[in-house]
């Protein structure tokens, strides 16, 4: 198997193969980075687990940048000039944390590294404020809620989970939200606004849709038809969203489609007609100031 990677421009509706990859990781994650004519993928290392790899587009060479990772369940490839973001594990340990590529020198740094019981489900950034945002929860509330889950035969009440602000520079953080019981799935931000999907048990439907302002952490819950649990994306003006899944009102087909929360038209954008989409990413520039 290969992972096929694609490119779709949303202005002209043209959808662009860019090259296959080799299907070799434990979860085939790429993203492309159309300013530096490369993608970075989740490939595998020399040793049990995944790796970051980078193609370039131009001499088709691939290059391994890590080399002390287990797993990668998410990468942003622009944060700041020249830095990666990631949420990934290192070899021996458990917890998913935020980590830093710097491209220039290799180096990966880790938000809190010390911290051995808090991991982090998702990442976003939003470019325009230059901030990036987890998921987060407690390893071992986590363990006591599967504990008791098992116990009384009962769906698995998912551990309070934390939204957090990071300065990708500065590293410094402060928390947004954090909702008690539930399990915030996915996020997406963009100016001052933060869409979140949740749910009340892990790995049980529905599926809740809020919309959370990043100054006051207010929230507001949306009534959506569609079901969709990961890879959603504020679009440029924050009037809508794109999203992977179904668009409901009866329609099953899985694809990606774009919401607009003003009139709840849904646009179809790529459909799942051959092969599995595993993920994808929205590639947006800065709003003019």
């Amino acid at each position: 198997m290969s992972i096929k990677v694609y490119t779709y421009d949303l202005h002209t509706k043209m959808l662009n193969k860019m090259t296959d990859l080799p299907y070799n990781s434990q979860y085939p994650l790429t993203v492309v980075s159309l300013a530096e004519n490369t993608i970075y993928y989740s490939g595998e290392g020399k040793n049990k687990g995944d790796e970051l790899f980078a193609y370039d587009m131009k001499t088709r060479k691939a290059k391994q940048l890590s080399s002390n990772l287990f797993a990668i369940n998410a990468m942003i490839p622009d944060v700041t000039e020249n830095t990666l973001m990631m949420a990934a594990v290192q070899k021996g340990e458990r917890p998913v944390k935020v980590m830093f590529l710097d491209k220039a020198t290799q180096k990966i740094s880790i938000l809190n590294e010390q911290d051995s019981d808090t991991t982090t489900w998702d990442i976003s950034y939003d470019p325009e404020t230059e901030k990036a945002y987890a998921i987060q929860y407690s390893e071992e509330e986590q363990y006591e809620q599967m504990e008791k889950s098992n116990q009384t035969q009962k769906p698995m009440v998912p551990p309070s989970h934390t939204i957090i602000e990071i300065n990708p520079v500065t590293k410094q953080t402060r928390p947004i939200i954090t909702l008690k019981d539930e399990q915030i799935l996915t996020l997406s931000t963009r100016g001052n606004q933060l869409l979140v999907a949740t749910a009340k048990h892990i790995n049980k439907l529905p599926i809740g849709y809020s919309l959370v302002d990043l100054k006051t952490g207010q929230r507001k819950e949306l009534q959506l038809p569609i079901k969709a649990s990961s890879e959603l994306f504020l679009d440029k003006e924050g009037n809508g969203f794109y999203f992977l899944g179904e668009k409901g009102n009866g329609n099953t087909e899985r694809g990606i489609y774009h919401y607009d929360m003003r009139t709840s038209e849904i646009e179809t954008v790529f459909l799942q007609k051959e092969g599995f989409i595993n993920n994808f990413t929205l590639i947006l520039e800065p709003v003019s100031k």
